[in-house]
């Protein structure tokens, strides 16, 4: 990988997608009405490369690439092709279903300048202004490994470009689509890693990204089965940064959640909480649903250059 290129635009977005193209139209219409140059590289793991003719305009602009990678598979992985030759000032990987409000990055890109950060991170809502993902912390300031799980997610990360150069990209071993059972928390471990060198991440709750919830459906089999893999992969971060305090903190929480919802007799509540509950312990131990232990392996987290 190289990052030697000077950039030439403020921001590059880039999007891993293995899903039908149109689910990347609202989030490329958003991005061609800002007024701040923004390039956008889309990571398309399909077998035939669909979304080109939604970028052709932005190609032949020069504001975009598509790379197409039918046999690569996992988020984490087509971030990082993505991320091959940085574009631009500040990177960002919205989901391909995300979009942005007019204004976001304009006042992201003021925001960095006044300042003086190496990262934002701007919680995601639904069109009607609920919260989505994450259960968000309501007052601004500065991330702190305790704050992560509270503030951050993919889609709403900003990073200057030195800080990906300094402390590498996503560990391909997290992350949806990863060969592992660990199908979230590349994100959290990106951010960490940063954290831990000195990093200044500011959270700002007056913001957004915007995006739908995978559990507005209510505690369906496959919501259950991605609350699932998305707690084995925050227990397995926690576990890799040995964070045993927070470890503590999250699976008591768990706990008492499942007796609350048990008490409530809340029977969605406490699938969910369950679910939670088993995701994070089975994360912190790296272990799936079958028992199997998955070590760690350093080398699933590449470093730029």
């Amino acid at each position: 990988m190289t990052a030697t290129t000077t950039p030439d635009h403020r921001f590059h977005l880039v999007i891993s997608t293995i899903r039908s193209p149109e689910h990347i139209e609202r989030c490329l219409e958003s991005i061609r009405r800002t007024s701040v140059p923004v390039f956008v590289t889309v990571v398309e793991q399909r077998p035939e490369p669909d979304a080109l003719p939604f970028l052709r305009d932005l190609i032949d602009a020069g504001h975009a690439e598509h790379v197409h990678e039918p046999v690569v598979r996992g988020v984490s992985r087509g971030r990082n092709r993505g991320l091959a030759v940085l574009r631009g000032d500040i990177v960002a990987f919205p989901d391909d279903d995300c979009w942005f409000d007019d204004g976001v990055l304009e006042l992201l890109s003021e925001r960095f300048d006044e300042q003086h950060l190496d990262g934002a991170a701007i919680p995601c809502r639904a069109a009607d202004d609920s919260g989505t993902m994450l259960r968000w912390r309501r007052s601004p300031g500065r991330v702190t490994s305790w704050r992560v799980p509270r503030t951050i997610v993919a889609a709403g990360i900003f990073l200057r470009r030195e800080l990906l150069e300094r402390h590498g990209l996503f560990d391909v071993d997290l992350g949806t689509g990863s060969a592992t059972p660990f199908g979230s928390g590349e994100e959290n471990d990106l951010v960490i890693r940063a954290l831990e060198h000195g990093a200044a991440i500011q959270y700002m709750p007056d913001t957004t990204v915007r995006h739908g919830d995978f559990r507005r459906d209510g505690m369906t089999d496959e919501t259950l089965a991605k609350v699932l893999r998305y707690n084995r992969g925050f227990g397995r971060v926690l576990r890799k940064h040995h964070l045993w305090g927070q470890a503590a903190y999250w699976t008591a929480r768990s706990m008492a959640a499942v007796l609350v919802a048990r008490v409530r007799r809340d029977g969605d509540g406490v699938r969910f909480q369950r679910a939670q509950l088993r995701g994070r312990w089975q994360g912190w131990r790296g272990t799936d649903d079958h028992g199997v232990r998955h070590p760690f392996d350093p080398t699933t987290t590449p470093r730029l250059g």
